[in-house]
């Protein structure tokens, strides 16, 4: 709670301070060739893949809205445009097995980023997506997740989306998170492993967007993930537990750069 505090403080000042404004629809129409949208906050998140240990920690928040470039095109726009393409980027925290006694012996994994892209496609209420990232540290494989969301405008300002979701890996990324090699299980007690690539995880997730002026916005996330196949037969999630829970919440700035001026 201490870490959230602060951006509850920030939104509620922000929302004080400023005056109503339309709920910005579509980007790009002011000339700008780009249009980001940054911010931070925290989350609760398990320790690490297959956990039932929690962890408070900084969470960043950052999406591409809109993107212009010469004689490719442009990227985004209305956010009820039917397709668009995005990145899509993901920090895991380091694991080291000195911090849990359930992996003492296993190894450590450095702080992985994973960098990819996402497509979307949205039809009035109902919005459909398929991400996929790489990992450029921490780990050489291949994740991604694929979901549904339902989309609700009860008030002008705020958002909601909620829907399934279902994660998969590759056997890169799950032999670095959830597989024992024979050395680990000799240092660790724990028996051995060889973790195949498939689906992860199935889950449902949902966000509340709160539009505070037209630039600022109070973002809300919440999840739970139930592991399956080999990630959920793992000795380390044996130890641990297949259902993972995470939340967020953050304050996030949208802006627009002219570019190619």
């Amino acid at each position: 709670m201490r870490l959230f505090l602060p951006v509850i403080a920030a939104a509620l000042m922000t929302a004080q301070a400023a005056q109503a404004q339309d709920v910005p629809t579509t980007y790009g129409a002011g000339g700008e060739d780009l249009v980001l949208e940054l911010g931070g906050g925290g989350s609760v998140a398990p320790a690490y893949e297959g956990a039932d240990d929690y962890v408070i920690q900084p969470r960043p928040f950052f999406s591409l809205h809109y993107l212009r470039l010469p004689v490719i095109g442009d990227f985004g726009g209305k956010p009820e445009r039917e397709f668009s393409f995005g990145p899509s980027f993901r920090v895991v925290r380091e694991r080291d097995d000195n911090d849990y006694a359930a992996l003492t012996g296993i190894g450590d994994v450095d702080t992985a980023v994973e960098l990819g892209g996402k497509v979307r496609y949205r039809r009035n209420s109902l919005e459909a997506f398929l991400a996929l990232r790489r990992g450029v540290t921490g780990h050489d494989g291949f994740v991604g997740e694929t979901g549904l969301n339902v989309i609700t405008r009860p008030l002008e300002r705020l958002e909601f989306k909620a829907g399934p979701r279902l994660s998969f890996a590759d056997g890169e990324y799950m032999q670095t998170y959830l597989g024992v090699t024979a050395a680990q299980a000799a240092a660790s007690g724990l028996p051995f492993f060889d973790a195949d690539g498939g689906v992860k995880g199935v889950g449902l997730s949902g966000e509340a967007r709160y539009s505070l002026t037209q630039s600022w916005t109070l973002v809300g996330y919440g999840g739970y993930e139930r592991l399956v196949g080999d990630a959920a037969d793992s000795p380390i999630t044996k130890a641990g537990s297949e259902n993972q829970f995470t939340a967020a919440l953050g304050l996030t700035y949208t802006f627009g750069l002219d570019l190619f001026d």
